[in-house]
């Protein structure tokens, strides 16, 4: 939930575009040297599929790794990073409220509303999801899936409060939730650790992985199941002025999870172009500068 109403200028978008495809590339190349594969998903792999790069509109990225991978990628990125770029997830920036891992770009800004009071770095990034295996039973899928929503929430309420009751919200606008569900969250926010939650968490999006089911997904989100057969023969594909991996039969994974799928017009991109963030800065440094030479 976005707080701020202004809107991108096509030179914002330009300017963003062009910090995503560096740090995308940064990924890319740790990668291709410990060869680990990645994945486009959601806008990105909508991206890939019509614009063979970042749709007009968008301002993330997003690209997926099955666990055992991304686990490596955690591993080994610190190291190899440039050091224009971050790592970040729960073992290196502590106060980071999300469950995956992002790579950020240092000595910018993006400040998204929801959490522009987290003491965490605050850059633009690139987000990377670990995927996991999830039933083929839908009783279970419902469980597992409710489940580590409840227990993400409990993540993100230790460092932001996003709901209306037990404590204040730190919003303009809480998030639709029940006193039941907040009190829980609340409860569990007492008692345990983050890094405890976040365990809890990882366990339960990773329960089924010794198990063989059809679909992978990073358990999060109800969109993005993708066939192990599919991940187990990805295929190149254009983004830009890089070449990425997506899921074997792109079109029909994008179908399978958007029944809806088709290029958007321009009164439609008109009305997604509403993230901008709370602040955005494409180099503090040069804007420190600038302030003090005017002083």
């Amino acid at each position: 939930m976005n707080t701020c109403s202004r809107k991108y200028t096509p030179q914002e978008l330009e300017q963003l575009h062009k910090a995503l495809y560096e740090i995308l590339g940064e990924i890319v190349r740790i990668c291709e040297k410990h060869q680990i594969p990645f994945f486009v998903i959601g806008g990105t792999a909508i991206g890939a599929l019509y614009d063979k790069a970042i749709l007009p509109w968008d301002d993330d990225i997003d690209i997926g790794m099955k666990r055992e991978d991304y686990n490596r990628f955690l591993k080994v990125a610190p190291q190899e990073l440039d050091s224009r770029y971050f790592l970040s997830w729960i073992e290196t920036d502590p106060h980071t409220p999300y469950y995956f891992a992002k790579v950020k770009k240092n000595h910018t800004l993006f400040v998204e509303g929801l959490f522009k009071n987290v003491p965490m770095h605050q850059g633009i990034f690139v987000d990377i999801f670990p995927f996991d295996r999830i039933p083929d039973n839908r009783r279970l899928m419902k469980i597992q899936h409710e489940l580590v929503k409840f227990l993400n929430c409990c993540l993100i309420g230790k460092e932001a409060w996003l709901w209306k009751h037990c404590r204040p919200c730190e919003i303009e606008n809480p998030t639709n939730r029940g006193f039941m569900g907040c009190l829980a969250n609340y409860l569990i926010d007492v008692l345990l650790p983050k890094k405890t939650i976040f365990r809890l968490l990882t366990g339960a999006q990773t329960f089924f992985n010794t198990r063989k089911t059809r679909y992978f997904n990073n358990v999060m989100t109800k969109t993005d199941h993708v066939t192990e057969e599919s991940l187990n023969h990805l295929e190149p594909v254009k983004f830009d002025p890089l070449t990425l991996a997506a899921p074997q039969g792109l079109e029909e994974f994008l179908r399978y999870n958007y029944p809806k799928l088709h290029r958007f017009n321009e009164e439609e991109q008109a009305q997604v172009i509403d993230h901008y963030p709370e602040v955005l800065s494409f180099n503090t440094l040069a804007e420190a500068n600038e302030t003090k030479s005017h002083s």
